[in-house]
C-alpha cells in the first residue's frame, strides 16, 4: 500500500511540474522565477531610416534595463525572410515573440504556431492582419489617423489648386497602406489631383529624390509633396533645390513629412518642411511594460494605439525641437 501511495505521489509531482512548465500565451511565457526572460524580436531593417534606428535603439535600451535577453533579427526588406525568422524563434522556444512586420498580411501561420507553442505574440509599430484570438497584444501607430491629420491640415491651406505628389513607403506595410489611403481618400473627397503616386522600396531617400527629379524633368506641375517619411521628404527637397523650385513656408510647394525625427523638426522650425506628423518610435519601454504585466498575471489591453502629435512650421518652437528625445 505504501508503494502504491508513493507511486501516485511521484506521478502527481511529475504532472504538476509539467503543467507549471507549459507556457500560457494569454498570461505570460516564463515559468521559472530565476530564469531570464527571452524575447524574440522580428525587426524590419537594420538601417531603413533614422526612425527605424531610433526604434531599434529603444528596444535595445529598454530590454537591457529590464534584464530581458533579446534575440533581434532583421528582415532587410524581405517579407518571406521575416516569416522564416519568426518561425525559427518559435522553434528556439523564446518566451515572447514581438513582430514588427514589413507587410500586414501573411502572418496567420506564424501566429498560430506561436499560440500552439504557448508563446505570446505581440505586435509592435505596425498592426498586422490577424484575428484577435491569434495575438496577445498590439502596441502600434494608427497610420491612417496620421494621414488624416495631414489631410485636415492640407485642406485648411485653401490652395487655389492641389496637385499632389505622393511618395509612399514599402508596398503592403501598414504604414504605407494607412497613410496612402488617407491622402487618396482626401483627394477624392476634396477634388484634389494626385499627379504622382508611387511607393519607394525601403522608404528610401535616394529613390524619392530621383522620382521628384524625374517629375521635374518631365515638366509635371505640382505644389504639394506628401512624403510618407522624413527621409523621403528630405530627398524631395534636395531635388527641388537642385531645380530651383521653392518650397516650405514661403515657397511654391507645400512639404508634408511623417515620423518627426529631431533633425526633421529642425527643418519644420526653419520653414523647409511645412508639416511633420509624428510617428513615435519609442516602443521598447511600452513592450517591456506589456511583458512585465503578463509575467505578473495582470490584465493587458488588447489593442493600444500610440498618442502622436503634428508639428506645423507656423506654430513649432525651439523648445519643442530641443525637447525631442530622438
Amino acid at each position: 500500500m505504501k508503494k502504491l501511495v508513493s507511486l501516485v505521489l511521484v506521478f502527481a509531482l511529475a504532472f504538476s511540474l509539467a503543467a507549471c512548465g507549459k507556457k500560457d500565451s494569454a498570461t505570460g511565457g516564463k515559468s521559472g522565477k530565476d530564469s531570464k526572460i527571452v524575447v524574440g524580436v522580428v525587426q524590419t531593417n537594420a538601417n531603413e531610416s533614422d526612425w527605424r534606428t531610433a526604434n531599434t535603439n529603444s528596444f535595445n535600451a529598454a530590454f537591457k534595463e529590464a534584464g530581458f535577453e533579446m534575440k533581434m533579427v532583421f528582415g532587410e526588406g524581405d517579407h518571406a525572410k521575416q516569416i522564416s525568422q519568426a518561425q525559427q524563434l518559435i522553434q528556439e522556444e523564446v518566451d515572447y515573440l514581438v513582430v514588427l512586420g514589413l507587410q500586414s498580411a501573411g502572418w496567420e501561420d506564424v501566429a498560430k504556431a506561436a499560440k500552439e507553442a504557448g508563446i505570446p505574440f505581440i505586435m509592435a509599430d505596425r498592426k498586422l492582419d490577424l484575428p484577435e484570438d491569434l495575438y496577445t497584444a498590439m502596441v502600434c501607430s494608427d497610420f491612417e489617423a496620421e494621414g488624416r491629420k495631414a489631410v485636415d491640415w492640407l485642406k485648411k491651406q485653401n490652395l487655389d489648386e492641389y496637385k499632389i505628389v505622393v511618395l509612399g513607403g514599402d508596398t503592403g506595410s501598414s504604414a504605407q497602406l494607412g497613410r496612402s489611403k488617407a491622402i487618396e481618400d482626401g483627394a477624392k473627397e476634396n477634388g484634389w489631383e494626385i499627379v504622382f503616386n508611387q511607393n519607394m522600396k525601403g522608404w528610401d531617400e535616394t529613390l524619392a529624390k530621383q522620382a521628384v527629379a524625374d517629375l521635374i524633368a518631365s515638366g509635371t506641375d505640382f505644389n504639394v509633396i506628401y512624403a510618407e517619411n522624413d527621409n523621403m521628404a528630405r530627398g524631395a527637397c534636395d531635388a527641388m533645390s537642385a531645380a530651383g523650385i521653392t518650397y516650405g513656408k514661403d515657397g511654391k510647394v507645400k512639404v508634408i513629412a511623417f515620423d518627426a525625427n529631431k533633425w526633421a523638426l529642425e527643418k519644420v522650425l526653419a520653414g523647409e518642411f511645412n508639416l511633420d506628423v509624428e510617428c513615435n518610435p519609442l516602443h521598447g519601454p511600452r513592450i517591456v511594460d506589456v511583458i512585465k504585466k503578463l509575467e505578473a498575471g495582470e490584465h493587458v489591453e488588447k489593442n493600444v494605439y500610440v498618442d502622436e502629435e503634428v508639428f506645423d512650421c507656423d506654430t513649432i518652437t525651439r523648445e519643442i525641437v530641443d525637447a525631442r528625445p530622438y
